[in-house]
């Protein structure tokens, strides 16, 4: 096959007759015309491509009162962040490569993980 530059494009150029976006090669075109189908019996690669990996923060603070009334009562507050960085992965197994549709070659079309979630909580305990 020919030489081409793979790694994710968050913002791939318009391959013939498609529209610009996600994309596991940096220049879908080029990508394409390296690819062959690998027909059964025949030499070639198989399961060459690997996605991007999981990336994922998660932070939380806390701080806890004691009541002033009881020594046994208290109130905690938290804040909770999932994904704190809001980083995108793109889920490998969404990726078209179906050899004969140039148009959607190598796109993405979900992601691996969500986006940005926080949430608060106030907590009595007696």
């Amino acid at each position: 096959g020919l030489p081409f530059q793979d790694g994710t494009n968050k913002n791939a150029p318009a391959p013939t007759g498609g529209t610009p976006g996600p994309n596991i090669f940096q220049n879908p075109v080029a990508a394409f015309a390296a690819f062959t189908s690998s027909l059964p019996g025949l030499p070639g690669p198989r399961n060459g491509i690997r996605g991007d990996g999981n990336f994922n923060i998660d932070m939380n603070l806390g701080k806890t009162f004691q009541m002033p009334w009881r020594e046994s009562h208290s109130m905690q507050f938290r804040w909770e962040v999932f994904n704190v960085t809001n980083t995108a992965r793109f889920d490998p197994k969404s990726i078209d490569l179906t050899i004969g549709a140039q148009s959607t070659f190598g796109k993405y079309t979900d992601t691996f993980t969500l986006p940005r979630v926080m949430q608060f909580t106030l907590r009595y305990a007696f």
